[in-house]
């Protein structure tokens, strides 16, 4: 009987292998007091751990890119239920091109198995963060903020022209406000700065200056001054993104309640758009349409929904319209390069600028305010059924590779996963890779990824979330 009176009460202690980054954190009672320490030492230091390191927010399914595609391939699927007589006077959903988009995206969704299938699991908490000279980030900034000023001089000039807008007298500057090349391009340097400052903050590799908050601030407000004045929402959804992508690759989750709350965190993503879309195109179209539809949310619903199935309708309706494709010149893979100074010019000269004939099948066939034609299909008319199969492909292994790297926080892969990420955001509607807008901000980055300093990371796990 005094012997099963000293047996200490029974204890739950924590799962075995916490110590990897795929177990769930344990939060269990404690060793209770008087008990054996040799029974308890492994799975006392396995609490602690977990307390300390949680668990890493780059395991969230909904930052991996195979799991970004399956949710692109079901919002494709969903087009055939779109309404698209009620938007373009052609209609060429669904169809073997239609089937043959979807096969694009089951491609590219194999090469991002090919680069994350049997990777080794994440370390067990960060331990090197990047630091990026305050010089490079004043770079950047004082690069954006000069950009900003030559572009938007009218408003400057005249801020009637801003009020406007917001009462809906004018939709935009875009008849006002003239881009220049290789000077306007260069407030895509606010994508990388907004990068480098989210992975700086998130891990903690150096102490960042007020300036540098400052700056945040400001290549927020003038995003979203562009938003409203050049009618560009793009501009503020690349910065939330570059922002969270990046924050993402040292945030821990410490608990599992807010582990819970995160994997669902996507499903407010849809309603956050759709009323930052309703704000915009109340202020941009609502006037002209306001007699067409009981209320403005129900018109911007229709037309979110359409910017994206309209975009595939077009995508195969210049295949179906067309006859001299694939062209082989590049002009869509490349499309920056053809819009480069003194290059682009050249290029045109040799191969002409398949660009137009897409615009005069707009205004044939479609509604040249939705002009968009998806990522997917210009590659097929640009390189072929072979060509764009091979192109997403390599796409897809290039994207798994750098989810790799950041989630490992190699400092590649922190800088540019973000950036690949805005290519899965912006798939349906066109191809981010080969926009203009991407290179000056892939080029800010490497400038960065040449500069910056590895640091070893004195704090156990990063910053929550």
């Amino acid at each position: 009987m005094s012997l099963i009176r000293t047996l200490p009460a029974p204890v739950h202690l924590p799962p075995p292998g916490w110590d990897t980054p795929r177990q769930e954190p344990y939060f269990g009672p404690l060793p209770p007091t008087g008990a054996p320490r040799q029974r308890f030492d492994t799975g006392y230091l396995q609490w602690r751990s977990s307390i300390a390191i949680g668990r890493s927010a780059t395991e969230l399914w909904w930052l991996h890119p195979i799991a970004c595609t399956a949710v692109l391939l079901l919002v494709y699927a969903s087009f055939m239920a779109f309404d698209f007589e009620r938007v373009v006077p052609r209609v060429y959903v669904p169809g073997w091109h239609y089937a043959w988009g979807a096969a694009l995206l089951v491609a590219m969704a194999v090469g991002m198995a090919m680069t994350t299938t049997g990777r080794r699991p994440t370390p067990l908490a960060p331990t090197v963060g990047l630091d990026v000279p305050a010089w490079a980030m004043g770079l950047l900034l004082i690069g954006a903020l000069f950009a900003y000023a030559v572009w938007f001089t009218p408003l400057l000039s005249n801020p009637q022209l801003l009020m406007d807008i917001l009462h809906g007298e004018r939709s935009s500057v875009r008849d006002i406000a003239a881009t220049t090349p290789g000077v306007t391009t260069m407030t895509q340097f606010g994508v990388a700065y907004v990068i480098a400052f989210a992975a700086m903050r998130s891990s903690r590799a150096r102490e960042l200056e007020g300036w540098e908050y400052v700056g945040l601030m400001v290549v927020f407000a003038l995003a979203a001054m562009r938003a409203v004045a050049w009618s560009e929402r793009l501009a503020v959804i690349e910065l939330v993104v570059a922002y969270v992508v990046a924050r993402m690759a040292y945030a821990r989750v410490h608990t599992m309640r807010a582990w819970r709350w995160s994997t669902v965190l996507p499903l407010a993503a849809p309603a956050l758009l759709y009323v930052a879309f309703t704000g915009t195109e109340y202020l941009r179209s609502w006037e002209y349409y306001r007699t067409e539809y009981d209320t403005v949310w129900a018109f911007s619903f229709e037309r979110l929904v359409a910017y994206y199935a309209t975009a595939t309708n077009n995508g195969i309706g210049m295949l179906v319209e067309s006859h001299d494709w694939p062209i082989y010149t590049g002009r869509f893979v490349l499309d920056w390069l053809y819009l480069s100074p003194g290059i682009g010019d050249l290029l045109h000269d040799i191969h002409g600028d398949a660009m137009t004939q897409y615009n005069a099948f707009l205004d044939m066939y479609a509604r040249p305010e939705f002009n968009s034609p998806t990522g997917m299909f210009p590659a097929v008319y640009d390189l072929g059924y072979a060509g764009s199969m091979i192109y997403f492909a390599v796409v897809g292994a290039l994207i798994g590779k750098l989810w790799d790297s950041w989630r490992r926080q190699s400092g590649g892969g922190v800088l540019f996963y973000p950036i690949a990420v805005m290519f899965l955001v912006e798939l349906l509607r066109f191809n981010y890779f080969s926009a203009s807008r991407c290179v000056p901000a892939v080029l800010a980055l490497l400038l960065l990824w040449g500069v910056a300093r590895p640091v070893t990371l004195h704090t156990r796990g990063g910053t929550p979330w």
